[in-house]
């Protein structure tokens, strides 16, 4: 599994939609869809989507990205909604808290993991090649 993450409008798509030109890839937008209704037919999926879902939803797309990273090669695009911006609702506290703990996860297990930044790629796991890698403790 590879993960790119970053702010909205950050360039995560662009950078995805490079790496994998030519390429036949699937896109999925997990607020739109539940897991357990697709049956991806590409060799390649692309997933978007998952900061405004609910926990149980997390739970639900958590178990199938592993499955699926197990007979596919799986990319997801995750918007980061934290960086240290406590929200007055209590909901939108839940989100961000719950968002959060899912991408530690995702972070966890995956391969590679790449931070965009207005455009700009940084692999801060998984490419041992680049200069910008920081190993994992």
């Amino acid at each position: 599994m590879h993960v790119i993450f970053g702010g909205a409008f950050n360039g995560k798509r662009a950078f995805v939609e490079k790496k994998l030109a030519g390429r036949h890839v699937q896109w999925i937008n997990a607020g739109e869809e539940l897991p357990t209704t697709l049956f991806p037919d590409k060799e390649i999926l692309a997933i978007t989507g998952f900061e405004n879902l609910q926990q149980d939803q997390l739970n639900i797309w958590y178990t199938y990205l592993k499955k699926w990273d197990l007979e596919k090669e799986v990319y997801v695009v995750a918007t980061e909604i934290g960086r240290g911006i406590v929200p007055m609702e209590a909901s939108m506290r839940k989100i961000r808290d719950n968002v959060g703990r899912f991408y530690q996860q995702l972070f966890a297990v995956a391969e590679s993991v790449t931070r965009i930044w207005y455009g700009i790629p940084q692999t801060i796991k998984g490419d041992v090649h680049n200069e910008n890698l920081h190993k994992n403790r």
